[in-house]
Parts: C-alpha cells; structure tokens; sequence
C-alpha cells in the first residue's frame, strides 16, 4: 500500500476512521470525506499520529446531496489525479421519510445514490492506476431487503429498517452491475458485511426509543470499530484478493448474497434508475 491513494467517505468516526488509520499504518495516503471540517482535522490528526507519518489528508462533502458529491469529485480529481483505491463506507439511517434536495428518500440517497454517483464521477482516475480496487460497504440486513422503486421519491409506509435494508441490497446489486461492467478492466470492485459494530448510527436522529434499542443491543453483541473495519482493510489491501470481483464478504471470506443481487434484471433497472437520477 505504500505511496497508494486511498479515499474513504465517512472516514472521520467508527468502521471509516479504523479502516483508515489502519491503511495509513501500511503506507497509503489517506483521504477521508467528511460533512464536518473540525470532526475531519481531528480525524486527520488522529490517523497521522498513530500512522507515524503526515500523508493523511479530507475533503468536505454532503453525500446526501449530488451537487455537492459533484463538487468532492472535482476536488479529488484536482487534488488525485490517479486513486487506487475508493472505498464508499459512509453510510447512515433516518427515523421518518424525508427527502434530499435532489427529490429522494434520505436513506436511498446517502447509501446507494452517493455510492453510484461518486464512483462513477472518479471512475476515471480510478483507472489510471495499476493497483485500482473500488469497496463497497453493504451489511447482511441486504438479505431481508427488497427494492421498490416507488418508494425511492414516495413515502409508502416507510419503516426505518426496511428503508436500510433495501439500500444495503442496492449496494451489493451496484457491486455486481459495475464489476459486469469492468470486467474487462483491471479495475475490481467488491461489497462487505463489516459485522454488527459498535457505532453511533444507530442513534444519531433516531427517536429516543430506537436509540435507547440499539445503544443496548451494541452493548451486548456489538464487535469493536477495528473488528469491522478487518473486511474493508482486506479488500483493500491483500493480494489474495486483487483479481476477485464482484463477491459479497463477510469475515475477510466470501459468501453467496441474497439471490436478488444476482438478479441481473434487477441489477440492470437499479443502474438505469441511478442513472436517470443522477443525470448521468
């Protein structure tokens, strides 16, 4: 990894921060997305103190918002010519039906659509490099998800873990289109479970309630942020996996995902919506 540009959104706290620091530790200059610029500079700090070195760097975006993920990529490209790695992490959860200012459900917007449009705007650069590996940051909820489309831009009884759930099975069904897409690249790209982890996404906007659920279930069955992170370091960083694209990982190993990924009707209608979505 020495010398490899790596770019992580979310990379200020929990599974995006561990992963980043541990990537740093190898050699990698790191870059990590973040909507808040202290939180970033602390982070920042934080990975070039216990990497020895001051190679870390961020970048400042809403990832729910498409104009300012427009804006990240010609950041990046300005700033990296050539990425060797993207890992899209940042990931979040929103307890009532809202939409983004681009018109879509807030959970499909940060999750999937942010994912689609970023990787596409620096595929590019992506490239460039002899080394390029794109991490998609899914969960094993994607196995109780389904896609409705509808409910991309209408609320139709939304549910907080049914509007996560099916944007975590958009991911691996993203994963599996694009690697279609590039398998005669050398560019590979490949979705995770990082585990059930002990973060605060479970808390943050959520009602009190379902706060107080997931504080006491992380408590108990929660693994550690550098536990999580052990598949996105994998995937970014080890040999044995440098040719493998288009696979589902769980415990730096893979597995087979709910046979909806598979579904290449379904993988094809999720990347014309994307697109349509996001004009591109």
């Amino acid at each position: 990894m020495k010398n490899r540009n790596v770019l992580i959104t979310g990379g200020n706290a929990g599974i995006g921060l561990a992963t980043a620091i541990a990537l740093a530790k190898k050699g990698a200059n790191v870059y990590i997305v973040s909507r808040n610029q202290e939180k970033a500079e602390a982070a920042v700090k934080q990975i070039n103190t216990e990497a020895g070195n001051n190679t870390a760097g961020y970048f400042i975006a809403n990832l729910s918002s498409q104009s300012s993920i427009r804006q990240l990529a010609e950041a990046v490209k300005a700033k990296l010519p050539v990425l060797d790695v993207l890992i899209n992490n940042a990931g979040g959860v929103f307890p009532t039906f809202m939409k983004s200012e681009d018109g879509l459900e807030m959970t499909i917007a940060t999750n999937h659509f942010a994912y689609f449009l970023l990787t596409n705007l620096l595929l590019d650069s992506i490239k460039k490099s002899d080394y390029a590996r794109i991490v998609n940051v899914s969960s094993n909820s994607h196995y109780k998800g389904k896609i409705d489309f509808d409910s991309f831009t209408a609320e139709k009884g939304y549910f907080i873990m049914k509007a996560y759930e099916q944007s975590k099975l958009a991911n691996v069904l993203f994963t599996q289109e694009l690697a279609e897409r590039l398998q005669d690249s050398h560019v590979t790209v490949n979705a995770l479970h990082p585990g059930f982890v002990k973060t605060d996404i479970g808390t943050k906007g959520t009602q009190w309630y379902a706060s107080w659920i997931w504080t006491m279930m992380a408590r108990i069955g929660a693994i550690s942020v550098e536990e999580g992170a052990k598949t996105s370091i994998y995937l970014a960083s080890s040999n044995e996996v440098k040719t493998v694209s288009g696979k589902y990982f769980d415990k730096c190993k893979t597995r087979e995902p709910n046979p909806l990924a598979t579904d290449k009707a379904l993988q094809k209608k999720l990347w014309a919506e994307s697109e349509r979505w996001c004009r591109i």
